[in-house]
């Protein structure tokens, strides 16, 4: 069980009214794909089962993992001082079957699961309705199948068009995908015309009408109703869980505008920054979608933006996107289609935007005038107007089955929140949840320590040319991804108020430099990326979940989805030896050894309590013969980069946040607070034996603290104002030793 939790202005608040940091991770990258069969992306689409294609009979219990196996990957996790799950679900999980056909043994696979969660206590859990570039069939995951029917289009004919580009589609090895291609999915036919309908049919197709409504109001209906159907069970089955663990629902994981704000179908937008591969213009779409032969512009990316390299002339043979007549799908599904909708003709065609006869636009701003209003339609209309109206409806079917539930607000991807402030649309249940990552590192996989750009500016439109958001240097990268996260943080408040901000997603790969950790054991680079990300979430007490922790990681195919790798776990990996110079992983193995036997959970003790009221001091504590009830779990196993991804944090501050940062280098924790006038209340903080052993010294500016439980978590009791709690490893540079680890280390078990 863990504490209940409110809302307080910005901040998380725990039931003794202390200031919360929610510090966790997503959970799980493979519930993105079906586990019977086990359709990872990298499987062939056209293998001798050629199960690809049957979309309504595949099953996704035993995702994230079998329940047997939930307590290991759980308890891992809360060794690392974790305290929530960003818990991954999809909406094809739910209701893949067909519409309103819902997996009863999925969701009660899933409620077993949460109440594993909450027996084991210790964690807070929130839900996400995940999706990436629609579904799986559109080379991410997401959506049912049944959806791409029901638009009228044909998921078996976007390769040919290339409508999407599906590594299911590439040969079965795992260089012959391009990096991060998947994503150049958002700028194709199938995903930006799925988008446009779900958020804007009503505007800008309101011709497509599928039983009696239109197809945005057909999508979103099923999308919230699957939603609610999961809550729904999950409050009849499992109330306690609601009491005691699940505090909260996402909204769809980084929607898209799909065509809307394109000025001109003819040119690329000058917004897109990405740019991989094949890169068609939206009329370059509707003719490929068509089967009309086309020449598409090529790019690829360079440290200054996109860069194009040629074009290739792609021929689908005929073969057309829409769905043809002969393969309707209307009455299995149970579509009743508008008479003048005929299928395997384009929609947007069907809507005046072009004339494939004469393979010609004709309307070019087509997506960027609101037919009705005559409104200028570019991101921030999108964002403020059609993603706002399903928020709202979204919101209500939440809170209609949870009505104390945090809703966990996510707009686009770097994009600015709909500016909300002041509406009956943010209470104090809500959450501003958005991502993050390094545009250099994700593209390129790897760390460039001379050089980077704020991606966040760049975005912003700060500079009056890319060149001018390069940041040189280790030290200002680190500065420069402080101020982005700072700045988005600014950001949400003036949009959207005093609310919480918690990062649902930022993370950095592992796969880095073609995969040399795999090969070398050198998880230095790793290390100083996310150390870099850690120092800039502190900088401002931010709350967050990292990107990912997927329980069927390999070294050949990463997180088996697209071949990223982010997970901070990998069966292939043993412990990480590799940390950056001063770092105690280096050389002590002793130290790993008392890390695997140590208890996961933060509610047991193998140690004796100590209590310190001097301002100095160091930490002595003394083993009983009490075992950890975890002995036997080796956590450490598979963990990768674990210097920079297991810190001291602020579990609970009795007042205010000031400042904080952890010194990898010098194993050096510093946080400054200011305490609030009840000084009965303990600060929190967690305090990883990974980096501080048992000669840490300790520096407070008042009061007295205490190591409890299982030694993990410092309690400090201080005066009000100003405080200041400084905690400096043995060996480190900031603080002199006369005597030599080992020497400390027995005398301290022993005496």
């Amino acid at each position: 069980m863990v504490a209940s939790l409110s809302i307080r202005g910005a901040d998380f608040i725990d039931e003794q009214g202390r200031t919360v940091q929610l510090k966790g991770i997503n959970v799980d990258g493979g519930s993105k794909y079906p586990k019977s069969p086990n359709m990872t992306s990298h499987i062939p689409a056209d293998g001798p089962d050629a199960l690809f294609f049957e979309g309504d009979s595949v099953s996704f219990v035993g995702r994230p993992f079998p329940l047997e196996d939930a307590l290991g990957h759980l308890r891992r996790i809360k060794r690392l001082g974790y305290n929530v799950i960003r818990y991954l679900f999809t909406w094809e999980a739910l209701e893949h079957e067909g519409p309103g056909k819902y997996d009863d043994e999925f969701v009660d696979y899933t409620i077993q699961l949460l109440k594993i969660i909450a027996q084991e206590g210790g964690l807070y859990v929130y839900l996400d309705p995940h999706q990436d570039v629609w579904n799986r069939f559109c080379g991410g995951d997401g959506a049912p199948m049944w959806t791409l029917y029901a638009a009228g289009l044909d998921p078996k004919c976007f390769e040919k068009t290339e409508a999407a580009v599906v590594q299911n589609f590439f040969p079965h090895d795992p260089d012959a995908y391009p990096k991060m291609l998947w994503t150049t999915n958002y700028h194709r036919l199938a995903t930006s015309t799925m988008f446009t309908l779900f958020f804007a049919g009503r505007t800008f197709a309101p011709r497509c009408v599928l039983n009696g409504v239109n197809i945005q109001d057909y999508l979103q209906s099923h999308f919230i109703n699957a939603v609610s159907y999961l809550l729904t069970q999950i409050r009849k089955q499992a109330p306690e869980v609601l009491e005691t663990t699940l505090i909260g629902v996402e909204t769809m994981n980084e929607p898209n505008a799909g065509f809307m704000g394109i000025t001109d179908i003819n040119e690329l937008p000058e917004s897109q920054n990405l740019k991989i591969s094949t890169t068609p213009t939206v009329m370059q779409m509707l003719k490929l979608g068509m089967g009309i032969p086309t020449e598409v512009d090529e790019y690829k990316i360079s440290v200054f933006g996109p860069k194009k390299t040629g074009s290739r002339f792609i021929d689908p043979e005929g073969v057309t996107a829409w769905l043809q007549p002969s393969e309707s799908r209307d009455s299995h599904y149970g579509f009743e289609r508008d008479p003048s909708w005929i299928l395997g003709k384009c929609i947007w065609e069907w809507h005046g935007v072009w004339d494939s006869n004469e393979e010609k636009p004709l309307i070019n701003d087509y997506f960027a005038i609101h037919p009705l209003s005559g409104a200028t339609v570019d991101e921030e209309y999108f964002i403020n107007n059609f993603f706002v109206d399903h928020f709202a409806q979204y919101r209500e079917a939440v809170r209609a089955v949870m009505p104390n539930a945090f809703i966990f607000l996510e707009p686009p991807v770097l994009q600015l929140p709909p500016r909300l402030i002041g509406t009956d649309l943010i209470d104090d249940k809500t959450v501003y949840c958005p991502h993050y990552y390094d545009g250099m590192s994700l593209m390129f996989k790897s760390w460039n320590t001379k050089y980077n750009v704020d991606t966040h500016g760049i975005m912003r439109k700060k500079y009056s040319n890319p060149v001018f958001g390069i940041v040189f240097g280790e030290k200002n990268i680190r500065n420069s991804f402080r101020k982005q996260l700072a700045t988005m943080k600014e950001e949400g408040e003036e949009y959207l108020g005093t609310i919480p901000v918690l990062f649902s997603e930022i993370g950095m790969p592992f796969d880095m430099d073609n995969k040399r950790a795999y090969d070398d054991d050198d998880f230095s680079s790793q290390t100083s990326a996310l150390d870099a990300l850690g120092y800039a979430l502190e900088g401002s007490n931010l709350s967050h979940t990292w990107w990912c922790y997927a329980s069927e990681n390999c070294h050949k195919w990463g997180d088996r989805f697209n071949c990223e790798d982010f997970s901070f776990w990998s069966i292939d990996d043993d412990l990480d030896d590799s940390t950056l110079p001063g770092s105690r992983g280096w050389d002590s193995a002793l130290t790993k050894r008392q890390y695997s036997q140590k208890s996961i959970g933060l509610d047991s003790s193998d140690t004796e309590t100590v209590i310190e009221s001097s301002s100095t001091s160091n930490r002595q504590r003394c083993k009983t013969d009490t075992p950890s009830r975890t002995t036997d779990d080796k956590a450490h196993l598979g963990l990768r980069a674990i210097d920079s991804i297991i810190r001291p944090y602020p579990l609970g501050i009795n007042g205010d946040f000031i400042e904080a940062v952890f010194d990898l280098k010098n194993l050096t924790y510093r946080i400054k607070l200011a305490g609030s006038e009840d000084m009965s209340v303990p600060t929190k903080i967690f305090f990883p034996d990974w980096h501080f052993g048992v000669d840490s010294s300790v520096e407070i500016s008042s009061g007295s603290y205490e190591f409890s439980d299982d030694g993990l978590v410092l309690e400090w009791l201080h005066e009000p104002g100003e405080q200041t709690l400084v905690v400096k490893a043995f060996g480190s540079q900031q603080q002199q030793q006369p005597t030599n680890f080992f020497t400390s280390f027995f005398s301290s078990i022993c005496s």
